[in-house]
């Protein structure tokens, strides 16, 4: 049995010289699955802030979020018996459309153009979301972190630093306008 959790983080980008000043909130958050206590931990949490990130898009060339999103990972609760795995995984529901705007017609940026590094953690440099995992849109994933315990008892927890880019080197021209999307943060037991 798994048992996950997911928050879900939007993703702001501009084509122009303004900011983005429209907020941006968490918009979902699943619930736990039940699990077995032998191979899975018996709580899973995450909590991620800020909930939104932010990009002045450069034609041609890589534009860096506003900021990194700090990622706590809590786990705990269980005798685990075997070999317990939490893994951490950021998705995009769809490979081809990660952020989507521009005006009309709607213009859409690829999950492949999105790179996301974890210094702590599986992307210690910057890479593309083009992973599919167990969780998530085919092609629009990446593993951020895979920590294993065994014979472990009690519980524990990790913060990690998503950073994020937008790298449009190999995109046509964008219409200038406004780009949003959802990036979903998804822990996972096994």
């Amino acid at each position: 049995m798994r048992k996950t959790v997911q928050f879900g983080l939007v993703i702001w980008a501009l084509i122009s010289f303004m900011t983005c000043t429209s907020p941006a909130q968490a918009i979902r958050v699943a619930r736990v699955q039940a699990v077995s206590p032998e191979t899975s931990v018996g709580s899973l949490s995450i909590t991620a802030s800020p909930s939104s990130v932010s990009f002045s898009l450069i034609a041609k060339g890589v534009a860096t979020g506003s900021n990194a999103v700090s990622i706590t990972t809590t786990w705990g609760g269980n005798v685990c018996i075997f070999t317990c795995t939490v893994n951490l995984y950021a998705y995009f529901s769809s490979a081809t459309a990660a952020l989507s705007g521009g005006g009309s017609p709607v213009v859409d940026i690829p999950s492949s153009e999105v790179l996301g590094e974890v210094p702590t953690g599986s992307p210690t440099t910057f890479t593309a979301f083009t992973q599919s995992n167990p969780l998530g849109g085919a092609g629009a994933s990446l593993e951020l972190f895979t920590q294993s315990f065994t014979l472990y008892t009690g519980g524990g927890s990790r913060t990690d630093s998503l950073s994020l880019e937008i790298n449009l080197a190999n995109q046509p021209q964008l219409p200038a306008g406004s780009y949003s999307g959802t990036l979903y943060i998804q822990a996972q037991s096994l």
